[in-house]
């Protein structure tokens, strides 16, 4: 439907609260930094757009946030808030790049900053606690040959490798989860069937 819906969380499960155009088609992620929205449209070029959470759970566009990816036909993964809510990041599966956008104080972006990937099919992602970001990388879905790096991101939102390609030594690597103790990672390998762990060194190394 190309819509973002919102749903309130009660005591007896769930309700609807609100239904909105996504701004582009095919959404398939979205990341929420306090009352500000991101959602990551996957068809057609590809773009991000922003939406404004008010307290009753209805959402609002927010106007002039729509932007670009790095061109057509990327292949996009997943959209996320920095932990600081400063830069926003996205994966793109077909050009091996990972855009960041760096969000201003009225929550529009400057972007998109376009950074190659250490690793081939870039995909899933997620945060330490201290801003360092941990990449899932398929590899195309080549046998035993994915991995995940880490990075450091910058005061201008540009990254800078930390950690480069440390392999899961299994299949089709996807998404990322750190533990609340910020001293691990895991990944599930979807072409294995299967879980990888890795140990988050405090400089970020893995």
């Amino acid at each position: 439907s190309n819509d973002i819906s919102v749903f309130a969380v009660r005591s007896n499960g769930l309700v609807l609260t609100d239904t909105v155009p996504s701004g582009g088609i095919q959404p398939i992620s979205l990341t929420v930094d306090r009352d500000l929205l991101y959602v990551l449209n996957s068809g057609g070029d590809g773009n991000i757009s922003g939406f404004t959470v008010h307290r009753n759970g209805h959402l609002a566009p927010l106007p002039g946030s729509t932007r670009p990816l790095s061109g057509p036909n990327t292949a996009p993964a997943q959209i996320g808030f920095s932990p600081d809510g400063e830069v926003l990041v996205v994966t793109e599966k077909a050009t091996n790049y990972i855009d960041t956008y760096v969000v201003n104080e009225d929550g529009l972006t400057n972007g998109p900053y376009v950074n190659t990937s250490a690793n081939a099919t870039p995909f899933g992602f997620a945060f330490d606690r201290r801003g360092r970001l941990l990449v899932s990388e398929a590899a195309g879905g080549a046998a035993d040959a994915g991995s995940v790096s880490s990075y450091k991101v910058t005061a201008n939102g540009l990254l800078e490798v930390i950690s480069p390609a440390v392999a899961t030594t299994e299949t089709a690597v996807c998404w990322v989860v750190v533990t609340k103790n910020n001293r691990f990672a895991y990944v599930t390998n979807t072409g294995s069937g299967s879980l990888t762990a890795y140990r988050i060194a405090r400089d970020g190394s893995i």
